[in-house]
């Protein structure tokens, strides 16, 4: 951000008022108590809110609003001092309230949901993340920044040692000098999947949770007509997003005349169109389906299982965890894109990666249900009864290891079974016309990002070195046999 520069040469009205008065003296030299200062803010706003703009000239105009963006970052900075404070001091006990999150929703009319997460980051500000409040306190980030980068550091896994969670919290106070919260959120989400030393658990039981919390609502009104809200995980909006896009894009007249129709009533019949080619029969077939473009690192490909591993992302950027690649890759047709660690695109994987038609026909008849069971011996004693038709397929042995799409190599599993099998490595083997499964021998990887890449590279870099220095961690007493 930048300060507005003042002009006496312009003779306009100055957008502002003259600033506070100076600190008065007291008897140890003390600044102005806080009640004063909140006194000289408020005339000062008064004074700001009677200025004649009209008089000022545009550049004038956009001076002042970037200046006092950064200074309402500063006042946000003085509020969770302050807030913090009164955590400290449990200054709600005097009114009943159980918290200083409470009081300050009935002191205020501040949102329930907002007010614990503003106590929480005030705490923080004044503990780990001081290098935040300091940036906050001149205003080099804004409030809504600072509350991306306390997210972000709460999700570090808990093991990542203090030298890297410093080294964190600066790389994200950099990338805010430039990114609005939202992409920085996106960063930070890169950041605590590669901070940990489980290559990737918490972000295979963030997605678990996230497709747990799915969520569509229709709701008729009064004159018909339905609203629709929800909401989705990243995989399962950008899988949405892939069907639809092909459906809703422009479709001028025969006689050339454009497209009239705007881009959410496009998006509105294409779901309708969806809807009508599957109660009509007609899911399509394996040319027209879409596809879902999955970025991969060669880099994870190469060694997945190392901690600070890079996650695969969707289309937008969402990491996606080497689990979760790997569930989209059996039965959508994802095309992966191998890159380089700069981005580059090395390979474009082959789309007959997925099932196509007659072959997923051949395989549901074999299969009739889900194939899994816990049971050795070929039979079905604990198979999953779940029908074959909603089921997904999966290769038997992994594309990656040389696997082919063929009638032998699939298998048809549930949703449920599938992430299982997918999460804990789990291996499936036909005999005859039965599939075996074998318990798991070993942990699945995970896999990446973009253009800031290069210093969250170099991050993660000095973490494994500390990692690999550090001596080993005493075993747990509990755990002795």
């Amino acid at each position: 951000m930048t300060t507005a520069a003042g002009d006496g040469a312009t003779g306009e009205e100055p957008v502002g008022a003259p600033g506070p008065p100076a600190p008065r003296d007291g008897a140890c030299g003390s600044p102005v108590p806080v009640a004063d200062g909140v006194t000289a803010l408020s005339a000062t706003l008064d004074a700001l809110l009677t200025a004649e703009v009209w008089r000022c000239t545009d550049a004038g105009v956009r001076d002042a609003v970037v200046a006092l963006e950064r200074q309402a970052a500063r006042l946000d900075a003085v509020r969770l001092r302050l807030l913090a404070a009164a955590d400290d001091r449990s200054v709600g006990r005097a009114t009943g309230a159980p918290s200083t999150a409470d009081w300050l929703v009935g002191a205020t009319t501040t949102r329930a949901e907002h007010a614990r997460r503003r106590v929480d980051l005030a705490l923080a500000l004044q503990g780990p993340l001081t290098a935040t409040g300091t940036a906050l306190a001149a205003g080099d980030v804004t409030g809504d920044q600072a509350g991306v980068i306390h997210t972000t550091m709460t999700r570090v896994h808990p093991d990542v040692d203090a030298a890297t969670r410093t080294d964190a919290q600066a790389f994200l106070l950099e990338q805010a000098t430039h990114l609005d919260p939202r992409r920085l959120a996106h960063v930070g989400r890169h950041l605590s999947a590669r901070l940990d030393p489980g290559t990737h658990d918490d972000l295979a039981r963030t997605e678990a949770r996230q497709t747990r919390q799915r969520a569509v609502r229709c709701t008729q009104t009064d004159d018909g007509t339905w609203l629709l809200s929800g909401v989705l995980d990243p995989t399962g909006g950008a899988t949405l997003t892939a069907a639809l896009a092909p459906l809703a894009a422009p479709a001028p007249a025969t006689d050339g005349t454009p497209d009239t129709r705007t881009h959410p009533r496009r998006l509105a019949d294409a779901l309708v169109t969806l809807a009508d080619a599957h109660l009509a029969g007609h899911t399509g077939t394996s040319s027209s389906r879409p596809r879902l473009l999955v970025t991969v690192p060669l880099t994870t490909v190469l060694d997945p299982a190392t901690p600070g591993a890079a996650p695969g992302h969707l289309p937008g950027g969402a990491p996606v965890s080497g689990q979760q690649t790997q569930l989209l890759s059996c039965d959508a047709e994802v095309v992966p894109v191998l890159v380089s660690d700069d981005g580059t695109p090395l390979d474009v994987g082959r789309t007959t990666y997925s099932f196509p038609d007659r072959i997923r026909t051949a395989i549901r008849h074999r299969d009739q249900t889900c194939t899994f069971t816990t049971s050795r011996g070929g039979g079905t004693s604990g198979r999953c009864t779940r029908p074959a038709a909603r089921g997904h397929l999966h290769h038997l042995r992994p594309w990656s290891q040389g696997g082919t799409t063929s009638e032998r190599n699939g298998t048809v599993l549930c949703g449920h079974h599938h992430r299982l099998v997918h999460a804990q490595g789990w291996r499936g083997e036909l005999r005859g016309t039965q599939v075996v499964w074998h318990p798991p021998d070993q942990t699945d990887p995970h896999v990446p990002p973009p253009p800031w890449a290069p210093r969250l590279g170099t991050l993660v870099g000095r973490w494994r070195a500390r990692a690999r220095a550090a001596p080993p961690r005493p075993a747990d007493p509990g755990c002795a046999a």
